[in-house]
């Protein structure tokens, strides 16, 4: 994963949502206007786990988790093509609802 900012698109069953996060040396930092993700990547060649913590900053009732809970750590896997990256997986905590995302680098 090459280190900058990217912006995020991703869904369960429950709904779609988008982010920010940037990487910089095996960290991501980012976020939207109702969770910061906080976590950790690593890779070869093309492919790339990621592990990543939500955590709930906005409490306005009209944001709904995309897990039906505030706070869970998502264990991805995926593929990067040029700067777009594909990641698939779970979340700990409701280890039956699948997560998709797709990051696209728009910075340094």
């Amino acid at each position: 994963m090459r280190d900058g900012l990217y912006k995020v698109d991703f869904h369960t069953v429950h709904g779609t949502g988008s982010g920010v996060i940037y990487a910089i040396g095996g960290k991501v930092r980012g976020g939207n206007s109702g969770f910061a993700f906080i976590g950790t990547y690593s890779g070869e060649g093309d492919r790339l786990t990621v592990k990543v913590s939500t955590q709930r900053h906005n409490f306005d009732p009209n944001l709904k988790p995309l897990f039906g809970i505030d706070s869970v750590t998502l264990t991805l896997k995926g593929t990067m093509t040029g700067d777009m990256i594909d990641l698939e997986g779970t979340a700990l905590q409701v280890p039956g609802v699948h997560f998709k995302a797709v990051l696209t680098r728009i910075a340094d």
